[in-house]
């Protein structure tokens, strides 16, 4: 996070995270990098290989502390997961990279130190924090399992989830009141396809063919992710979701589901906290 005070003339601004006020700068025209970058984009290494731990790229575009590359293995914070953290190498110096954010055209990597020039065109050594990226890879899926569980056999959706580096949560959209039996069995049903150490396979489908499937645009309320083709997650057992995270390969990875609840006007909330234990 950043603590800083702009001018009178651009308000104060404080405990921002690096994207917020990188959106906030080129929305007024403070940092004029798009214009320089028409069609570019970044090759999303890290969906391509989720378990990609280091990865090779060349710099397209930097300014002050940030940095786009034409392929990254980092992962830019987006629907509930957040960024991947790490370095990078160029010319032998290391960069410590705290934020890394997407623009709709590339992902930008935020660095503590500013950028030298001179480098554009060169190699980009990519190295993320292997042991955060897991973490937030075992939250990711056992999200996604809760959310196919409650749509499945409720008819319920998710209307929102985070993951840090320690627990997750998300918001149940279902009928009534979520009781401790109802929750204690969720529980239960998500530790079953943990032990069964299911595949968790990806497909892509056509945009148009997305909003044709009735149940793919049910569970995700109608909002149609933008991209062309849509990644799909299948884990057998369950509803197919769209998904543009990080997920472990087999559902044994995730380890015990453990929920949390808390109570609000005397009735359990339907935001339930997820823990993970080996």
């Amino acid at each position: 996070m950043v603590e800083d005070e702009f001018s009178e003339e651009y308000g104060t601004f404080r405990s921002l995270a690096w994207n917020e006020v990188m959106f906030w700068m080129v929305s007024r025209n403070l940092i004029k990098y798009k214009s320089n970058r028409v069609g570019m984009q970044t090759d999303l290494l890290y969906l391509k290989d989720q378990y990609q731990k280091e990865g090779k790229g060349t710099v397209k575009f930097f300014e002050f502390t940030d940095l786009v590359v034409d392929k990254s293995v980092f992962y830019p914070t987006g629907d509930g997961q957040p960024n991947d953290r790490g370095k990078v190498i160029i010319d032998g110096k290391e960069y410590v990279i705290v934020d890394t954010w997407n623009d709709g055209t590339d992902v930008h990597l935020m660095s503590h130190d500013t950028f030298p020039d001179g480098i554009k065109g060169k190699e980009v050594h990519q190295i993320i924090d292997w042991d955060v990226r897991y973490v937030h890879m075992r939250f990711r899926t056992a999200l996604k399992i809760i959310s196919g569980i409650v749509f499945k056999k409720y008819g319920a959706t998710t209307r929102i989830n985070q993951t840090y580096d320690d627990q997750a949560w998300v918001d149940i959209e279902m009928d009534g009141d979520l009781t401790e039996a109802l929750v204690s069995e969720l529980q239960d049903e998500a530790n079953s396809f943990v032990e069964k150490n299911l595949d968790v396979n990806f497909d892509y489908m056509p945009k148009t063919n997305f909003t044709e499937d009735q149940e793919l645009m049910k569970i995700c309320k109608g909002r149609v992710p933008d991209f062309d083709p849509i990644r799909v997650l299948k884990i057998q057992g369950l509803p197919p979701q769209a998904e543009f995270g990080t997920d472990v390969l087999r559902t044994g990875e995730i380890g015990k589901i453990e929920f949390k609840t808390t109570m609000v006007k005397g009735k359990i909330s339907k935001r339930l906290n997820v823990f993970l234990s080996k």
